[in-house]
């Protein structure tokens, strides 16, 4: 009996999994793409400054401030009781703790400038987006899966709200040789500031292992942030 059930359950889902993708199915890639412009913006901003705070696993309590200069400045420092993380982005470039990174590490913080500007990278980039189609949440909501690339090691798999263009997880994934490691971050507690939608909570994980969270509590777009501010 309890084979028989489990067999039912296994059945139910899958059908759940096919009538999600069906309703998904009915609106395009495009139509998800307008929905994600109209929610986030579809003009990207130049600039983008974020603060808040931040609790690690293995750090504890800490501020946050995020930097963000298109197409590809980025700078994040994260103040804790007892120590500071920096981690800065110039092209090509990166540093960690101001000192060069190695490429494993740059391209870590490449997926963290990637996330800043994710929906505008979604809209730069969707001649090169992958439709992956529906899925289901660990909550039941049915999501649309989008996957674009970063750099040549470097892919965001995204999952959109079909009804609110919200983006409401990312999976940062970097190859290094044979290898991927995925850095995840699940979204929450939409807001509206100067026009654009953001969420206030964010869930981080590591290869599947959740190691912290941060709240955004205000997210600017300035006229000009000074290049002082992504060097090391």
């Amino acid at each position: 009996m309890l084979a028989l059930k489990t067999i039912a359950l296994g059945l139910l889902y899958s059908l759940t999994i096919l009538m999600a993708g069906s309703a998904c199915a009915m609106e395009s890639l495009q139509q998800i793409l307008d929905k994600v412009a109209a929610a986030y913006g579809a003009t990207p901003p130049a600039m983008v400054r974020e603060t808040g705070t931040t609790n690690s696993l293995l750090r504890g309590d800490g501020s946050l401030l995020r930097l963000y200069k298109a197409p590809d400045r980025f700078h994040i420092e994260i103040d804790y009781a007892t120590s500071s993380e920096t981690r800065t982005m110039v092209g090509a470039m990166a540093w960690s703790q101001h000192t060069p990174a190695n490429p494993m590490l740059r391209g870590a913080i490449a997926l963290q400038a990637g996330r800043i500007a994710m929906p505008w990278n979604i809209l730069a980039k969707q001649s090169a987006a992958v439709d992956r189609g529906a899925d289901l949440t660990a909550e039941g909501k049915t999501v649309r899966v989008i996957e674009f690339p970063l750099e040549e090691q470097l892919k965001l798999v995204v999952e959109i709200d079909p009804e609110t263009g919200y983006i409401l997880r990312s999976r940062g994934i970097q190859s290094v040789g044979e290898q991927a490691i995925e850095f995840a971050t699940v979204y929450s507690e939409f807001r509206k500031e100067s026009g654009r939608i953001h969420a206030a909570h964010e869930e981080q994980f590591a290869m599947g292992v959740n190691i912290g969270r941060s709240r955004i509590e205000k997210i600017e777009y300035p006229a000009s942030i000074p290049d002082s501010a992504f060097m090391p």
